[in-house]
């Protein structure tokens, strides 16, 4: 069976799984990204309110107030003592290994799989699938976003009349793939990207006010923050990598939160003698995120994955723990190692 079929009859077999059931869970990884929240209330809306199903959407972090435009606040639990009871379906989205939803959700999972065989379908574009035993996965690392992959899971039912839920859904989806591709500048677009954002538009995808929120909602303190974590920045020229950092101190002086240095790494592409931006972020004492993005020069998430990440080959990521300097010295050290 080529892919094409092969792809189509996994997504026949997942409507058949929704349909079939009453109380759906969707649960996307901790720090979430537009790929993660939007795909997840695209189909929450999807699942709702076309198909009249309950619907609860998890994520241990919340929304990001930047993604608040599309009216989550109220929707997205962040806390397993408030999630409902007694799901006979969860659908995993944009992530492919448990530990990724958080030590509280990964736990919850693993017991009702374990204790009442609660079915799981897992949706994503990520390499190294973890997830075993899941009733459905549905896997393709050329899609440009997860979001992609609810879409096309979305056209396997009948076409949506609704057109104000036609609009929310197609706003969710349209953010995926904007945010995913780096408004479409990361090698992961494809021809069919375009098509499906022609078609999102069509349905009334708000790509205006999608932009205004997610790129212009800045405020000068944003702008500080940047400078500050530009300061930092250290340029290899042989590696022709960018390496640039922030600490808690950084957000405390500015009156900033994580979310004002989102795309740091991308950022440091925009240069023509950059070929691999790197953002190393604090989130505890010496414990360190670490943001990896590429032109297209070397496959990312196997670097990523000598430190126990992953991600694609164009943006991947790692956490590390210990002092930085060893960190910024071993990133180096294995650039050079090829």
């Amino acid at each position: 069976m080529d892919s094409k079929k092969l792809s189509t009859s996994v997504l026949l077999n997942i409507k058949e799984l929704i349909n079939t059931k009453k109380k759906i869970l969707l649960v996307s990884h901790y720090s979430p990204d537009g790929d993660a929240i939007g795909s997840s209330l695209g189909l929450y809306y999807f699942i709702k309110d076309i198909l009249s199903k309950d619907c609860v959407v998890y994520n241990r972090d919340g929304i990001p107030n930047y993604l608040s435009f599309l009216g989550a606040d109220e929707i997205i639990h962040d806390s397993i003592e408030t999630l409902p009871k007694d799901f006979d379906l969860a659908i995993i989205l944009d992530l492919n290994d448990f530990e990724r939803t958080g030590s509280e959700m990964s736990n919850y999972l693993d017991l009702t799989i374990k204790d009442n065989d609660l079915p799981i379908i897992v949706i994503d574009h990520h390499e190294n699938n973890k997830i075993e035993n899941s009733e459905a996965t549905y896997i393709d690392t050329d899609a440009s976003s997860t979001g992609v992959l609810v879409y096309r899971l979305i056209k396997q039912f009948p076409e949506i009349t609704n057109e104000s839920v036609k609009s929310k859904i197609s706003t969710c989806l349209l953010t995926t793939i904007i945010t995913d591709t780096s408004s479409f500048k990361n090698s992961n677009v494809n021809p069919e990207t375009f098509e499906i954002c022609k078609e999102l538009l069509s349905m009334g995808g708000d790509l205006e006010t999608l932009n205004k929120s997610i790129f212009n909602n800045g405020e000068i303190k944003r702008l500080q923050l940047r400078n500050k974590i530009y300061s930092t920045l250290d340029f290899n020229e042989e590696l022709k990598t960018a390496i640039c950092h922030s600490t808690d101190s950084f957000y405390d002086e500015t009156g900033t939160t994580k979310e004002d240095s989102e795309g740091i790494a991308n950022s440091l592409l925009n240069y023509s003698d950059v070929e691999i931006g790197i953002f190393i972020r604090e989130i505890g004492t010496d414990k360190w995120k670490i943001s990896l993005r590429s032109n297209g020069f070397k496959d990312l998430s196997d670097f990523a994955g000598r430190f126990g990440g992953g991600g694609h080959k164009n943006a991947s990521g790692f956490r590390f723990d210990g002092k930085i300097q060893i960190l910024i010295e071993g990133i180096i050290k294995e650039l050079k190692n090829g």
